[in-house]
């Protein structure tokens, strides 16, 4: 296996132009829409019955997600859409010490370790944020992203609350190694990740917390020299992080009562 890894670091570093991606502006105008319908579709969707049924005992399920645009799949150019769905439930505990662990955003480094490894609060006003992580992700490759997002809560009543959390920048370290040391110019690096936008909602019920997330993110799409490297990179890296938070989250909130 390690010696697996050597080639596969060797050879990326002698391909750089060929893992190089650019995010044009058909690749984000596709992800834009794709988000509208879907934000769209979840201030209709009046069935929270059918997704606390998937939120069960102790465990944590994941599945893929889906937005259609009038029955047909989004064209995403020269880009890749990730779309997944988390749901748990968080025994014995409350709306309010849920909101207390997402918005301890200064302790993120450790409440999602080691996907998470800094984390601060920018702004606050009122129910809106503006926080700031740096993501790690290891497999064959890593990569280091500084990301921003604009983060807003709202309380439908006081059991039920959603967050909406937007990406606003992320870019890639030059150096994993040392991550203060330079970023590539946003938008144009390998492409791991360029979008990252997420949507909670919450219910306290059954004695306990109902939870669940849905993640969509955008990458580069996987050329073809490089797709039996890159292409299972890209698959699990949004689907894994949706749940180290999903067991950050949980693990956080069982702490608190």
């Amino acid at each position: 296996m390690y010696r697996i890894r050597l080639l596969f670091a060797a050879l990326f570093a002698a391909l750089p132009p060929a893992y190089a991606a650019t995010l044009t502006p058909q690749t984000a105008a596709a992800f834009d829409r794709y988000i509208e319908l879907t934000e769209a579709r979840m201030k209709t969707d009046r069935s929270p019955d059918a997704w606390k049924a998937k939120a069960h005992g102790n465990n944590i399920r994941i599945e893929s997600g889906h937005t259609l645009d009038n029955g047909k799949k989004i064209d995403v150019p020269d880009g890749m859409i990730q779309h997944w769905v988390g749901t748990m439930f968080i025994a014995s505990a409350t709306i309010p010490q849920v909101k207390a662990v997402l918005q301890d955003y200064e302790n993120y480094k450790s409440i999602y370790k080691p996907e998470v490894i800094e984390s601060k609060l920018i702004s606050h006003q009122g129910d809106e944020y503006d926080v700031f992580l740096r993501l790690y992700k290891k497999q064959v490759l890593t990569v280091v992203l500084n990301s921003n997002y604009h983060v807003r809560y709202g309380m439908l009543d006081p059991r039920r609350m959603y967050v909406i959390s937007h990406s606003t920048r992320i870019a890639e370290v030059k150096d994993a190694a040392h991550p203060d040391a330079g970023e590539e110019k946003v938008g144009d690096d390998t492409g791991f990740l360029w979008r990252l936008n997420s949507y909670w909602r919450f219910e306290q019920a059954d004695g306990g917390v109902y939870a669940e997330c849905e993640a969509i993110s955008l990458s580069r799409d996987v050329p073809p020299i490089l797709g039996w490297m890159i292409k299972g990179f890209l698959e699990k890296f949004p689907k894994e992080s949706m749940q180290n938070t999903l067991r950050g989250t949980k693990a956080a909130v069982l702490a608190k009562r």
